[in-house]
């Protein structure tokens, strides 16, 4: 029985302490939001930081496997050219 009173004597002291320190609970609150408004700012400025590193990174390996295939094609071209080219000259060779 004397628990609900209890409970309701703490919760009333609270709001005593709560309301005559409220100008300094504010202050504290107003800090603290202000804090952690630029620590959410600092990590977003560094998340778009690292997402640029990373789509840098990403464009730059897609242009090497572009420029690798290129010179990969080039060279396929090259030796196809070759080989009609030796048969070309076994053909003349046989005539």
């Amino acid at each position: 029985m004397a628990l609900p009173f209890i409970a309701g004597l703490a919760i009333g002291a609270g709001a005593v302490i709560a309301f005559t320190k409220s100008k300094t609970l504010k202050e504290k609150s107003k800090e603290l939001f202000c804090k952690s408004k630029d620590f959410a700012s600092s990590k977003l400025e560094k998340s778009k930081d690292l997402a640029s590193d990373v789509k840098d990174t990403i464009n730059a390996t897609k242009e090497c496997i572009k420029e690798k295939k290129e010179s990969l094609k080039e060279i396929k071209e090259d030796v196809i050219e070759k080989i009609e080219e030796i048969k070309e000259d076994e053909e003349c060779k046989k005539a």
